[in-house]
């Protein structure tokens, strides 16, 4: 064990992370970071004999990883790298001659932090555990009546040391570094009969290092291994008055010319905060919510309007400013905010209140005396009638075929799509590798997003790419819509599973076609339909007989494949298929009416 004393810091200063000083030397960093952040650390007397300094870098479970660098989202998260170290003892520079370390990445040893050459440092490539590096001086050190650190981070990415202590020694053999805690280094050094204070940290130790209990800690390992990884996920945090972050106009626009600084407020035009309170994001949060607000209850009751009626009763719900339409119903558009805020912001009874509500439950189809006075039904003398959203059409489809799972939360899921749209990206190939079982059929909702290669099925049915936020989708009815409806993958197998489903029903094919026919549209067939569809798909059954390939082709069979069923099953299987896509591909299907 070496003899180690912990430095106190002084003061803390960085060009851009916030450096707080809890105690026992510890400098934890905190706030934003850059590509090359400088610490400058400030001590205070020391008297002579000083021959090698430590540095501990401190896992925290508030870094990434657990730290102890800060690195996020560019390189390994938790990582660092002290590319630069420059001790001044009373003012005069520290010649380090050389290094030691507990850990090191590669060619990343600690001496690279004190030669000449940029680009290079200390870096030890783990995280959640602590590391050392010791530097030595040329010669011991005379007394100071102060010292200080300057510490140089960074790479091609931000890569800060987020938790760090400093310590030095003036033991006359050269002092090596431990991966032991600073706690039971020093209780070795004291006699057994006064090591109590120590005693636990030894016992740790002991337990990582003994040979006997070498089998144990394998085992203890193994099981360490198997235990489920919790899901994690990110969470606001407001900073600390003393660092927030500084907002700067940019100069036309450009990131790399900031001018005046600014601070944060509510835009003149609205109600103010109240007298007295903290301009924070807890404030604007209440704020947002007073009922002295005009704009965010009005603004959530007309998209869940719009939502559910085609348009808003302000119809540009992206804009209730002076270049957005005004309200075609004023006083019902008050009344909803005014329930909705009274019924403790519930968009679940907004929605049963809408959906319950004459207004909503009226017929749509045209009416001649309205053609003319109000064509685009400003005046809701009609029930809404419009196009669904991309993400509606695929789980509509799927829990027709009873296929769509409901299985709620965990990571993206990826549905099958063409190659060539996730195979070349803006910044390269791009994997996409088709999900199979469970999550080929997870609700829209759960599908991977990438921005510069957006999902082909939605895209076409008009949904963002998410490169912008959308309050408002446009809607477009194209010859590739129904040609998707009819080929895409997905689609078939929701025809292939509504076949299956519709052929266990009990009774005759007339009954089936009708469970199939209620399944997609929410109503029993008319006489004339329920007519014209027996008739299909017995055309269909009778056409796929006489050509059994291309009844194995429709139900995804290779051709040389021998089925288990005989060709009448085959036929008929096809058939109810062919009746899917079918009612799959009709305009009442995707309309919402």
């Amino acid at each position: 064990a070496s003899d180690w004393q912990i430095a106190q810091p002084k003061k803390a200063t960085s060009n851009e992370p916030k450096l707080r000083l809890p105690g026992n030397g510890v400098i934890v960093a905190e706030g934003d970071t850059t590509k090359v952040d400088i610490f400058d650390l400030e001590y205070g007397a020391e008297v002579e004999g000083v021959r090698a300094f430590r540095l501990e870098a401190l896992p925290d479970p508030k870094l990434p990883e657990g730290g102890p660098g800060m690195a996020w989202y560019e390189g390994p998260k938790g990582d660092f790298c002290l590319e630069d170290l420059h001790i001044w003892w009373d003012g005069q520079p520290v010649k380090l001659i050389k290094a030691a370390q507990t850990h090191a990445k590669g060619g990343y040893e600690a001496a690279k932090a004190i030669d000449t050459e940029g680009q290079t440092g200390w870096s030890t490539g783990l995280t959640g555990q602590r590391s050392v590096a010791v530097f030595y001086p040329e010669k011991p050190l005379p007394a100071a009546s102060a010292w200080s650190i300057k510490m140089s981070f960074g790479r091609h990415y931000p890569a800060t040391l987020g938790n760090l202590r400093w310590s030095i020694s003036r033991q006359a053999s050269e002092p090596s570094p431990r991966d032991m805690p600073h706690e039971a280094e020093q209780a070795l050094l004291r006699h057994p009969n006064n090591q109590a204070e120590g005693r636990e940290a030894l016992l740790r130790e002991f337990c990582k290092v003994a040979p006997e209990l070498a089998e144990a800690r394998k085992e203890i390992e193994a099981l360490r291994v198997k235990l489920p990884k919790p899901t994690s996920t990110l969470a606001m945090r407001q900073r600390q008055t003393d660092n927030l972050r500084q907002t700067r106009v940019r100069h036309r626009g450009e990131y790399l010319s900031p001018k005046e600084a600014v601070q944060p407020g509510i835009p003149a035009f609205l109600p103010p905060l109240p007298n007295g309170a903290e301009v924070d994001r807890l404030a604007f949060a209440r704020w947002l919510v007073n009922r002295d607000n005009p704009l965010t209850a009005r603004v959530t009751v007309n998209r869940q309007w719009a939502a559910l009626m085609g348009q808003g009763i302000v119809r540009t719900v992206d804009d209730f400013g002076l270049q957005g339409e005004l309200p075609s119903h004023p006083e019902m558009l008050d009344w909803l905010a005014g329930w909705f805020m009274d019924n403790g912001w519930s968009q679940k009874q907004l929605h049963k209140l809408i959906a319950l509500s004459s207004t909503y439950r009226q017929s749509s189809n045209p009416r001649e005396d309205l053609s003319s006075i109000d064509p685009e039904n400003r005046l809701y003398a009609k029930g809404p009638r419009h196009r669904l959203d991309a993400e509606m059409i695929r789980d509509g489809m799927f829990q027709a075929a009873g296929l769509l799972s409901k299985k709620m939360g965990g990571p993206g899921v990826y549905p099958p799509q063409p190659p060539s749209i996730t195979t070349e990206g803006t910044y390269g190939p791009l994997t996409w590798t088709a999900s199979t079982g469970e999550d080929r059929y997870r609700r829209s909702l759960y599908t991977f997003a990438k921005r510069t290669a957006p999902f082909a099925q939605a895209l076409i049915f008009d949904a963002p790419s998410g490169e912008a936020c959308v309050a408002k989708r446009d809607r477009s009815n194209s010859p590739l819509q129904a040609l998707l409806l009819l080929n895409d993958p997905a689609f078939l197998e929701a025809a292939r599973g509504l076949a299956e489903s519709t052929l266990k029903q009990q009774g005759d094919d007339p009954s089936r076609i009708s469970f199939a026919f209620a399944r997609i549209l929410s109503r029993p067939p008319e006489a004339e339909e329920l007519k014209d569809l027996v008739e299909f798909v017995n055309r269909q059954e009778q056409r796929f007989r006489a050509q059994p390939n291309q009844a194995k082709a429709l139900m995804g069979i290779d051709p040389k494949e021998t089925t288990a069923f005989g060709i009448n099953i085959l036929a008929r299987k096809a058939a109810f298929t062919a009746l899917g896509r079918m009612l799959f591909n009709l305009d009442e299907t995707v309309v919402k009416r």
